[in-house]
């Protein structure tokens, strides 16, 4: 296992991190099940990147700074950067609606997605679903026609309302045809053209959906389960981006490349040319709190593409990203010039990312961390009311009660026991994505419980009639 490898000072002085457990034997990475990942921390002007474990389980090619892990959700953020180029450019308008610049047409042109802004699209306040899937799509075009053939006429039944927050791939897929319309360019050669070139990063393509240029070559993800004879048994995953997904998910590069992005949002970006990518009060909207945007369970806070983490006196920027058995995570706090980047191979990364977080607190770097502790548990009785199926777009849960736990059943056949709080809040950790918080809502008007908010999507209650059986 490699431990500290790389110290780069950009400008400023050398700083010191005790975090050499990330690369010994018995360290975080190996206490967690992390087959491998990178670390990258830049403050004070110098930059600082870990490296440990395999690119593949068994396989022997150790991670080294330059190896390329799947960023995820993480990506979202670089969407957003490449539309606020154009927002600079004056090619676009965050407030205008999206049908001011696409061709493409709805029944009766009266879609949803067709009339969010850019400003909803990026902030994830539309009041559109979380996922369209699209296999057979070969470009965001294509995708997109899709999508809108699924006419809004039921939409209103099971799509979260305009105005609040509901994390939406959907959103980022339109956003990124909206990057496609004012550029004459695919979403990927504009953002490779206009955004990474200019950073100097390797962050590319993730295979899938047909695009110009090769695909990197991404570490492969990785999941593990533990037989009845205690042997645990590891899985290797390789990642892969439809059409519609990759201006949401598509991208891959190294925790330095992250590092390398996120200078854009610091207020000393050292060494980085900042106005040879885009014009600053541009790009700092990315960090500005939108009205409304409230993700419940998620962060504390989110602006066009980026999340705020941690209190009012110590707001870092960021974002987390899981993909195929992979994670990235993602923070930024803009005046004190500090990032830091983690990606791993694993599914159970976000383990070592909350260790991670407290070494870094020990090393007297603080970073923000999404606050709300849920209530003591409690009993489900005051639960009764909140049984049924909820729905986001073509994703349904479907709630039950037992004496102890709200059961949740998810998508293919998974099923999740939270436990419950007052104030109709749960909690749960479902396998090794860490401690999700899920509440349901009642409607102001009649009181009935009429919404569930969980892992950041709003589902809405459906009627018992309409109810799958």
């Amino acid at each position: 296992m490699l431990g500290i490898i790389a110290e780069e000072k950009v400008s400023g002085a050398p700083f010191s991190l005790p975090l050499d457990r990330l690369g010994c034997p018995g360290s975080l990475g190996e206490e967690h099940g992390v087959v491998g990942g990178q670390l990258a921390v830049y403050h004070q002007g110098t930059l600082r990147t870990w490296e440990f474990g395999e690119e593949e389980y068994g396989g022997g090619r150790p991670v080294h700074r330059d190896s390329v892990f799947p960023y995820g959700s993480v990506s979202k953020a670089l969407t957003a950067a490449s539309v606020l180029q154009l927002v600079s450019d004056g090619d676009l308008d965050l407030n205008l609606p999206v049908r001011t610049w696409l061709d493409e047409r709805g029944p009766a042109d009266g879609h949803p997605g067709l009339g969010a802004t850019l400003r909803q699209l990026l902030s994830h306040t539309a009041g559109l679903p979380s996922d369209y899937n699209d296999g057979d799509a070969t470009s965001l075009r294509r995708w997109l026609t899709g999508f809108l053939a699924t006419g809004p006429a039921d939409a209103p039944a099971h799509w979260p309302a305009p105005g609040s927050f509901s994390y939406s791939n959907v959103g980022y897929g339109i956003a990124g045809r909206v990057v496609e319309a004012a550029t004459g360019l695919t979403w990927w050669q504009a953002v490779r053209d206009y955004l990474l070139a200019p950073l100097g990063t390797g962050i590319g393509l993730l295979p899938g959906a047909p695009q110009d240029g090769e695909p990197v070559r991404a570490v492969s993800g990785h999941t593990a389960h533990t037989t009845p004879g205690g042997d645990r048994v590891v899985h290797s995953v390789r990642c892969s981006a439809e059409a519609g997904f990759t201006p949401a998910g598509g991208l891959a590069g190294s925790a330095a490349d992250l590092v390398r992005f996120a200078q854009l949002h610091l207020d000393d970006p050292g060494d980085l040319d900042r106005d040879a990518v885009a014009d600053s009060d541009a790009l700092r909207e990315m960090a500005r709190p939108v009205a409304g945007a409230e993700p419940f369970g998620l962060a504390d806070g989110w602006g066009l593409g980026l999340g705020h983490f941690g209190p009012a006196e110590n707001r870092w920027l960021g974002h987390d990203g899981t993909l195929d058995g992979t994670t990235c995570h993602l923070r930024i706090q803009p005046k004190q010039g500090t990032v830091v980047a983690l990606t791993t191979n694993s599914a159970s990364g976000q383990g070592l990312w909350e260790a991670v977080l407290r070494e870094l607190r020990s090393a007297g770097i603080p970073v923000g961390v999404y606050s709300v502790v849920p209530p003591s548990p409690g009993s489900t009785a005051g639960f009764a009311d909140c049984a049924g199926t909820y729905r986001n777009g073509d994703l349904a849960v479907t709630v039950s009660l037992d004496d102890r736990n709200i059961l949740l059943e998810l998508p293919n056949g998974a099923r999740d026991s939270a436990a419950s709080h007052s104030d109709l809040v749960f909690s749960s950790r479902p396998g090794d994505a860490g401690v999700f918080l899920g509440r349901f809502l009642k409607d102001a008007a009649t009181g009935d419980v009429h919404v569930l908010q969980y892992s950041g999507r709003t589902l809405l209650r459906q009627p018992v009639a309409a109810q799958p059986h």
